[in-house]
């Protein structure tokens, strides 16, 4: 997402669900696939803890977009204690927020290959 109208939609409109690590804002768009922006204040802390925040989220954004349901915006809004924690233990709060919230699809590619015997 790109245009601050988008953002004051989703504020208005959205619904949230909140964590320890982060916020998110949802609502439906009326387009064929889903959007997501990261919200990072200033009172989060200095520029250099700002941006590690949004480098995080990115990345799981990357990692799972193809998995998003499509005709979606939705706002992440991390909070301090993002930084405190493991990569993989965000990745999971992650995954558990968008399922609860409806937006991710089953993936395609399980991460855990079927073991073969033979």
């Amino acid at each position: 997402m790109k245009k601050s109208r988008d953002y004051a939609r989703v504020k208005l409109r959205g619904r949230r669900l909140q964590n320890s690590l982060f916020n998110v804002m949802f609502c439906e768009n009326q387009i064929s696939s889903s959007r997501v922006g990261i919200v990072v204040g200033r009172r989060f802390g200095k520029a250099v803890l700002r941006n590690r925040a949004k480098r995080i989220f990115r990345e799981l954004v990357r990692a799972i977009h193809d998995e998003l349901v499509k005709g979606y915006d939705i706002i992440i809004f991390p909070k301090p204690s993002v930084l405190d924690q493991q990569f993989q233990i965000v990745q999971k709060n992650w995954k558990i927020a968008l399922h609860k919230i409806g937006v991710l699809r089953p993936s395609p590619h399980p991460s855990c290959p079927e073991s073969f015997s033979g």
